[in-house]
């Protein structure tokens, strides 16, 4: 993706629309209203828009991570960017893909699946789930569509409050194979690299959010950010961000994609976390981003990993 393409995404996110995204799954908890109804014609739209702007076909996905996370994206495209990644010779096209892979073991037999698949982001808004698991052979992937009967889907009620479902697969069709093991691990580290800049972006929207509320929000006369201690911890979280930034936009980054996770991960929960301090009692209003960030930094710091957990991993492959 030129620079180019990245102002014209940018620019689609504007002062208008950014705030109806970063809110665009926070629907309410239970049942389907008339706001329910909104979000998904705003989802709607949002994916048209991506696609319009050629955003499946970018070549710098970091730099489109970045501008995704911060405006709290939440959506299927990333994944169908993996999923296109994996099955470079499937028409999937434009449609959009759910990634539905883990180590748990499934059933294929007669080229149907019988598995079961914890919290599969936006299930229930795309056409197809690319599904994983593991046999004697080691992991397999295999690409359903999202429309057969024998899918059903329970919506949780997680922390971030998004669209995250259980997906049991009850026999389902295969319509085509994905690659090997070594495939696969080649597309997570892409992917891991993706939400790791994902993050970077979410944790620099969290810290311009508080560097606005520091400028506005007065005590003793003047504003709160000219208060020594307080500046010094946004400077700080400042630097951490910029060279988390460095780690994910280097071009070996793949290489070191759970490492690098991590660190994006542990920066997106301490942000958000100082976020929420700096604006006290008001930080957790519904109506305020400040909750908004640290809950979604909760839910996307573990979507491909713990931090503990790709730490080990990648201690055990250095």
């Amino acid at each position: 993706m030129s620079g180019m393409d990245t102002a014209a995404i940018a620019d689609f996110f504007d002062d208008e629309l950014a705030p109806m995204v970063r809110r665009m799954a926070d629907r309410p908890r239970t049942g389907e209203d008339s706001a329910e109804s909104e979000a998904r014609e705003i989802r709607k739209m949002v994916w048209q828009g991506l696609i319009g702007l050629d955003a499946l076909d970018a070549s710098d996905t970091a730099e489109l991570a970045e501008l995704l996370g911060s405006v709290l994206y939440q959506g299927p495209l990333l994944d169908t960017i993996t999923a296109r990644e994996l099955l470079p010779d499937n028409d999937i096209g434009e449609a959009p893909v759910a990634l539905a892979v883990t180590d748990e073991p499934w059933s294929v037999q007669d080229d149907r699946i019988t598995a079961r698949r914890a919290f599969v982001g936006f299930a229930a808004e795309v056409d197809h789930f690319l599904v994983g698991g593991v046999d004697g052979g080691g992991l397999r992937l295999a690409l359903v569509s999202a429309g057969h009967p024998s899918i059903t889907m329970r919506r949780y009620e997680d922390t971030g409050r998004g669209e995250a479902y259980g997906v049991e697969f009850a026999g389902t069709p295969v319509t085509t194979c994905a690659g090997s093991s070594a495939e696969w691990e080649g597309a997570l580290a892409k992917a891991r690299v993706r939400q790791a800049a994902y993050l970077v972006g979410l944790a620099q929207a969290a810290l311009d959010h508080a560097v606005d509320h520091a400028k506005t929000r007065r005590q003793f006369g003047q504003p709160i950010g000219k208060f020594q201690a307080l500046a010094f911890r946004l400077s700080e979280l400042s630097m951490h961000i910029d060279a988390t930034r460095l780690l994910v936009r280097d071009r070996d980054a793949a290489a070191h994609a759970a490492a690098n996770l991590a660190a994006a991960s542990d920066l997106a929960r301490t942000v958000t976390t100082q976020t929420m301090q700096i604006h006290g009692a008001a930080g957790m209003l519904t109506d305020n981003d400040a909750q908004l960030y640290y809950r979604r930094a909760a839910v996307e710091a573990v979507r491909l990993g713990t931090p503990s957990q790709l730490r080990r991993e990648s201690s055990q492959t250095r």
